[in-house]
């Protein structure tokens, strides 16, 4: 579909809607109340001191506790700024070190079988920080990540335009109107600060003329990749990436004030004081890696070229360098032994080390399973996925367009099985990529359909197509859910919901496919349940289960049994386990103000309390100040919850304390902090969440 650019107006804190966020965190959480409050208020966070415009007490209570600043009054102090023609009185406070390291949330998404990967979001005074850093060091950034001969993700310029789709929305597939575009519908959608060179995705590379240059001249291909890179990484290589590991432990003072060891010092306050391993998630840790890969790449290129004879680059060799997968092509063994020997050596410089358990190597034709197996799906969803729209004309020379569907659920099943089969591959490799094309096709089923003259559409055969569909996606998907294709799985659930929901459907097909949506999610709702936590996937769902409609609310023991919560039937009471922000934020979300729910609803808020008012002040720990404020703004929990948290952490007065419970956005309403209570919009939300998709 069409896209227009539309050029950014540069402002720093846009980083905090980018680049500080993992992907994988649940749709009811965002960064976009968190940057619109401190645009609005002017506040800044450099060289340790946090300032803000001067507006009221309230203000400055809620800034103190949301950056997690200690009360001491003499550590703040008044300044004037210009704003545009204007001078404002602003306050700073100054941080003692001691202050500056945080704690960042962590919480884990599922990896592999069996396995978690642990993510981080970091505190807000650290988000902060990381656009404070971007702003003053992005062309240095730049100019650091364009030395490498080998890498082909890497920031090139600072973002000046994103992209706004023009498209049909989703609400007029079910209708025959023509889409109409509303002013101030759509987020602002930012892929990340920088764009980046040359791929935004591996498999782009694997389909790329560059891959096919290379395949012609070279006749095998090495894969290999990095263990475990950015638990690995010691934060302090990076100044040894730039000025040289002797040089930096000769100068260690004057080094903590270059470029290199200020991004040391950032990334270890955001991960308090950790020097292994960095965060994982955000976009500005795979920069400060590549950073520190740039620097092994070139020391590599540079000792090929060093051999003798010389192994030279785009002649004995190329590689190519997705943020820590390496792709080797190559024509002589001899040539591929030193030149692993060479990265395998200069990797161990920085601490780091090959995984050669995932070495595998490609003989022509260069392709891999992988893309083998997507080219067979391609071809199999082109047979199988489609509406048939015919067009012709009746006696009076009019046209008519008539259509036809049948989809074969069990084929369908069995030819995506023997594929996998076939091809060797794994379904979480295509699960992304198969779930994508179904949304795809089943855009062009509804507008194909819709397109039908009405006296020959065949609606029975749609909704049966539906339910087939379905029946397949759902499939397919319960045999490894990752955050990634539930995102997917949900968005092709939004698509037939919006166009169950037209008036032109009857309600017998409405019920009886979202009855069939509602058993299925419970299926894997209930599949899942074992899991020690809480997954993120599991609060996607029960997200696009609230928007099923009143018919389809799970009942209380249901709910509270898909989260691993024991209820007790002598006396009707839940035991709320160790549930991490987003279990607590989401289930709230989920349950509302519900009378069905109020018990489970009263034993989490009770367990909520208990969780903040019993950290010692001040606190540095990003999930309770995230979950402290999405408690004060929650409409679901009582005031007096919310005054006796705000008692714990230093909010005494009872006035202040209801001016920060009732605290009005830039425009007049209820200030929202993380989680979106108030006029959620499932579509638009995860359009914006495919538009961050970037790695």
């Amino acid at each position: 579909m069409p896209r227009k650019k539309i050029r950014l107006n540069y402002k720093k804190e846009r980083v905090i809607l980018s680049d500080t966020l993992p992907y994988e965190i649940p749709i009811t959480f965002t960064n976009r109340h968190l940057y619109n409050f401190i645009t609005y208020n002017h506040i800044e966070y450099i060289d340790g001191g946090l300032s803000w415009k001067e507006n009221s007490q309230t203000l400055d209570n809620i800034i103190h506790i949301l950056f997690s600043l200690p009360k001491e009054a003499r550590n703040l102090k008044k300044i004037e700024k210009q704003i545009g023609p204007n001078s404002f009185s602003f306050n700073i406070y100054t941080l003692k070190s001691r202050d500056l390291s945080l704690v960042p949330f962590d919480f884990k998404i599922s990896h592999k079988y069996k396995e978690f990967r642990n993510l981080s979001i970091p505190h807000p005074r650290s988000q902060l920080d990381v656009a404070s850093f971007y702003d003053q060091y992005k062309e240095l950034i730049i100019y650091y990540c364009s030395l490498s001969p080998f890498s082909i993700r890497k920031p090139a310029r600072v973002a000046t335009y994103k992209y706004h789709k023009d498209r049909l929305h989703y609400e007029n597939l079910a209708t025959d109107d023509p889409p109409i575009e509303e002013q101030n519908k759509e987020y602002e959608n930012l892929k990340s600060f920088f764009s980046y060179d040359d791929f935004s995705n591996i498999y782009k590379f694997f389909g790329s003329h560059t891959h096919h240059r290379c395949e012609k001249k070279y006749n095998k291909m090495l894969k290999l990749d990095i263990t475990k890179c950015f638990d690995s990484i010691y934060t302090h290589s990076l100044s040894w990436a730039i000025f040289g590991k002797n040089t930096v432990k000769d100068n260690i003072k004057l080094s903590e004030k270059t470029f290199s060891g200020r991004f040391d010092n950032l990334i270890r306050n955001l991960n308090y004081q950790e020097t292994n391993g960095i965060v994982i998630g955000p976009e500005f840790s795979r920069i400060f890696a590549e950073l520190i890969l740039q620097a092994v790449d070139k020391s590599v290129y540079r000792k090929l070229n060093g051999e003798i004879p010389p192994i030279s680059h785009k002649k004995d060799y190329e590689i190519f360098r997705y943020v820590d997968d390496y792709f080797l092509f190559y024509n002589e063994e001899s040539h591929k032994d030193i030149i692993v020997d060479y990265l395998q050596h200069s990797l161990k410089e920085y601490k780091l080390h090959l995984n050669f358990s995932k070495v595998v190597i490609y003989e022509k034709p260069i392709i891999t399973e992988i893309s083998i197996a997507k080219k067979k799906i391609a071809d199999l969803f082109d047979d199988t996925i489609k509406y048939n729209l015919d067009k012709r004309t009746d006696k009076t020379e009019k046209t008519i367009y008539t259509g036809s569907i049948y989809i074969n659920t069990e084929q369908l099943i069995t030819s995506f099985k023997t594929i996998i089969k076939e091809c060797n591959v794994e379904y979480k490799d295509l699960l992304n990529y198969g779930l994508a094309t179904i949304e795809s096709k089943s855009k062009k089923i509804l507008i194909n359909f819709n397109k039908t003259s009405n006296e020959y559409r065949p609606f029975k055969q749609l909704i049966n197509s539906i339910q087939s569909i379905l029946e397949f996606v759902f499939f397919i998907y319960s045999v490894s859910p990752r955050v990634n294709t539930t995102i997917r799985l949900c968005r092709i659930l939004r698509i037939y919901c919006e166009f169950l929901r037209s008036p032109k459907v009857n309600n017998e097909a409405k019920s009886r496919i979202f009855k069939y949506i509602f058993d299925n999610i419970c299926f894997i709702l209930n599949k899942n349940k074992n899991s020690k936590h809480i997954q993120v996937e599991t609060l996607y769902l029960l997200v696009t289960l609230s928007e099923l409609g009143k018919y389809f609310w799970l009942e209380q023991k249901q709910l509270a049994k898909y989260c691993n919560i024991k209820h007790s039937e002598r006396d009707n009471s839940f035991e709320i386990p160790e549930l991490n922000y987003f279990s607590y934020t989401v289930l709230l979300f989920y349950m509302k103000d519900k009378k069905r729910y109020l018990t489970l609803r009263n034993s989490i808020i009770s367990k909520i309390e208990k969780k903040l008012t019993t950290r010692p002040r001040p606190d540095k720990n990003c999930e309770s100040v995230m979950l402290l404020f999405d408690l004060i703004s929650c409409p679901y929990i009582p005031n007096d919850t919310k005054k006796r948290v705000l008692h714990s952490r230093g909010i005494t007065d009872h006035q202040e304390q209801l001016d920060i419970i009732n605290y009005k956005d830039r425009n007049g309403m209820r200030q929202l902090w993380f989680t979106t209570w108030d006029n959620f919009n499932l579509g638009l939300e995860l359009d914006t969440k495919q538009s961050l998709e970037v790695y």
